[in-house]
């Protein structure tokens, strides 16, 4: 019996070192779960933290592809606005070279009407010299004041 006794005792100091172990097993498992939360929480923020950033990183391209598309569009009127604005200003030099031109054709008449009003004056002028020439010599004494000059 003293036999029994002694592997009774001998069993529960084992089961005593075993529990022992196991509740040293169960708190480095407790410190290791605690340890994995706290990981798991720091992993979670910073996804948080990253989704925030994705998140913000979205709203600015898509400000930003508003903006572009308003940039284009401003830019496309401005384009048209232009090309229109250059082709009234192309009409206009276009005609006002016209009315130029017409301008410069009419005062070309008038400047070859004008010179030959002048060489037909010219003309006449002369004639009229000659005969008035023609008529004082034939005066008397009209020889003696044509010679004087």
């Amino acid at each position: 019996m003293l036999q029994d006794l002694d592997q009774l005792a001998a069993r529960i100091g084992h089961l005593v070192q075993r529990t022992r172990q196991l509740h040293a097993e169960r708190d480095a498992l407790r410190v290791r779960l605690g340890d994995s939360e706290a990981q798991q929480r720091t992993l979670q923020q910073r996804c948080a933290d990253h989704e925030a950033e994705l998140q913000s990183l979205r709203e600015k391209l898509r400000a930003h592809d508003q903006a572009t598309a308003a940039l284009q569009a401003e830019a496309s009127q401005a384009e048209t606005s232009l090309r229109e604005q250059l082709a009234r200003e192309s009409a206009e030099r276009q005609a006002l070279e016209s009315r130029v031109q017409a301008r410069e054709a009419e005062l070309q008449v008038s400047l070859q009407a004008r010179d030959t009003d002048l060489q037909r004056l010219r003309a006449a002028a002369a004639a009229a010299r000659e005969r008035i020439d023609a008529v004082l010599a034939r005066l008397p004494g009209g020889a003696s004041i044509g010679e004087q000059p």
